[in-house]
């Protein structure tokens, strides 16, 4: 068996194959022009690639994508260094082939490979829908996962923010934020974030909907960025660093205007140790546990800390 990265025919009948896991409502074209796109972003042809795991008869046993993304270790001298961590997505093994190793087998090949390639090495993340288990067997470690919902609705009164952000603002937006004051944290690019937004444009166009107004809002020193998960009918915060709890207010009282305006069910954003506090008291917010998407770490060199003293915001989902 060989690890290999795939060529472009490759990666176009991997899509036909991975459509029943991840392409509904799409049809079988519509996700592969997804896909298409999504690789074509800037963020995928710098930092994208997809390997195959293959049986010694060529034949494709199991697959998976890594993209590259800026991550930082705090030194005992306070300074940060910053390194080359990976988020792996789409891991996948076809029905018929499920229940024999090969995934991770297939896991286990490509951390040893971004050990040896990646220049600073940090760590490798995903984002699990199917548990922990199967990860754990190659060295993730899972972190307890939560999400906040808030209906979408054009909410009266409050107090109002700023000013709304466009695609254009987002390199602005990222710039103002607070880094978390933790020992190891990855940090999306503009690039990054706006792959989400990509994604949002596909959808938009595919399914013929509405775009919102904005991609995120400012309230004094307080920053939202969000974008539109069509498939769901969420609007889904993608980082929020809000200074209090009238901020945090502010900025989810915005994004559910946003999200009624286009038609929304919900606003959705991952919890995370430094916002925490300040949204129980966001009224009409409901916390739940999340069902998917359960963040895992596998370091790529000594002396990282745990697993659930990493912050994990939603722009870094894949």
């Amino acid at each position: 068996m060989s690890l290999v990265l795939a060529t472009d025919a490759q990666k176009a009948q991997r899509d036909a194959v991975t459509h029943a896991a991840w392409g509904s409502p799409l049809s079988v074209p519509q996700y592969q022009e997804r896909e298409a796109r999504l690789r074509a972003h800037p963020w995928s042809r710098e930092g994208m690639n997809t390997w195959l795991w293959l049986a010694d008869d060529g034949r494709v046993l199991a697959s998976c994508e890594t993209f590259h993304t800026d991550s930082f270790l705090r030194g005992a001298d306070g300074q940060l260094t910053q390194g080359d961590s990976y988020g792996i997505a789409s891991v996948f093994t076809e029905e018929h082939l499920r229940g024999r190793g090969h995934a991770t087998r297939l896991m286990d090949a490509v951390a040893a490979e971004l050990e040896q390639v990646a220049p600073r090495p940090h760590s490798v993340v995903l984002f699990s829908d199917v548990g922990a288990p199967l990860y754990r067997r190659s060295g993730y470690v899972e972190v307890p996962a939560w999400d906040w919902h808030l209906d979408a609705a054009d909410a009266p009164g409050g107090r109002p923010v700023d000013g709304g952000l466009q695609e254009t603002d987002v390199a602005g937006a990222l710039a103002r934020m607070r880094q978390p004051d933790v020992p190891f944290f990855l940090w999306p690019s503009a690039a990054q974030v706006d792959w989400h937004l990509e994604r949002e444009r596909i959808y938009a166009d595919l399914l013929a909907r509405p775009r919102p107004r904005s991609c995120g809002a400012v309230v004094g020193d307080s920053t939202a960025l969000w974008t539109m998960n069509a498939r769901y009918g969420e609007l889904v915060v993608l980082m929020l660093d809000a200074r209090d709890a009238s901020a945090a207010e502010a900025l989810l009282t915005e994004a559910r205007r946003v999200a009624h305006q286009a038609g929304l069910k919900r606003v959705v954003w991952w919890e995370e140790p430094t916002t925490a506090s300040l949204l129980g008291g966001v009224p009409g917010a409901v916390r739940v546990q999340r069902d998917g998407s359960l963040p895992m770490l596998r370091p790529l060199r000594p002396g990282l800390p745990p697993a659930p003293e990493v912050p994990f915001p939603r722009a870094l989902w894949l």
